[in-house]
């Protein structure tokens, strides 16, 4: 999907979510396939270049035992990468599919919230961030949504190293994203491929969507295109819009 046709379907749908307590549940927004999920990493050239060229994670700089942190925002690393240009260890961005069950075994060694230390496993539900521009220049924040993070350690982390089926590099897009953000243009008006990101339903069991805090029924409306949560345990919800594709 190009940018353009990103934009004309957030512009049109720009409705946020209620505000939610830290009890009540959250949409696991992604882009996903028949085969997995793609998460986004931002590391140093060095790991970068070997991992694009073989396919897999490794070399002499990568250390899989270490805190991990993937996200299925685009947004949402950019904003944390600072379009690659934050610093040398976060030049590069990667995009890495990681299959569903892999996924779900992942998220049933997490727990849910900031701190949590002895786990190896973390889900963080931060404020959500979108490709627009935001006041400061960068990717605009959605205060009133929450987009999944997922930290990963030891086992675990290696667990997920060992399950990337597919390593891409987007720095590119990265960058030509920045460039339309910093002369405030809007980069629906440029012809790069962007992520369709939409609801994502983990193949896991009910206890582990109640102790990550993931909402489990959502449906979007044929007549908006926007998300509404039917999960009885968060009541009815409108959900602001992810993108889906233009006709």
């Amino acid at each position: 999907m190009t940018c353009r046709a990103m934009f004309r379907r957030i512009r049109s749908h720009s409705t946020s979510v209620m505000e939610r307590s830290e009890s009540e549940k959250h949409v696991f927004v992604a882009e996903w396939d028949e085969e997995g999920v793609f998460f986004y990493q931002a590391f140093n050239k060095q790991i970068a270049n070997w991992a694009v060229k073989e396919q897999r994670f490794g070399g002499p700089h990568f250390k899989p035992d270490r805190m991990t942190w993937i996200k299925p925002s685009l947004a949402w690393v950019l904003y944390r990468a600072g379009y690659g240009f934050k610093d040398a260890n976060q030049e590069r961005i990667l995009k890495i599919k990681v299959p569903h069950t892999a996924v779900a075994e992942i998220l049933s060694h997490c727990s849910c919230g900031h701190g949590g230390g002895g786990t190896v496993g973390r889900v963080q539900w931060d404020p959500a961030r979108c490709l627009l521009v935001g006041r400061a220049g960068e990717p605009a924040k959605h205060p009133e949504q929450r987009a999944i993070q997922i930290g990963m350690k030891d086992d675990l982390s290696r667990f997920y190293v060992q399950s990337a089926v597919s390593i891409e590099d987007v720095t590119s897009v990265a960058h030509c994203i920045a460039k339309a953000h910093k002369e405030a243009r809007e980069i629906g008006e440029m012809d790069v491929a962007l992520p369709m990101e939409r609801p994502y339903f983990p193949r896991c069991t009910e206890e582990v969507y109640s102790r990550l805090q993931l909402c489990q029924q959502y449906t979007a409306p044929p007549s908006c295109g926007c998300f509404v949560c039917t999960d009885s345990g968060c009541g009815e919800q409108e959900v602001s819009p992810v993108v889906q594709p233009v006709p």
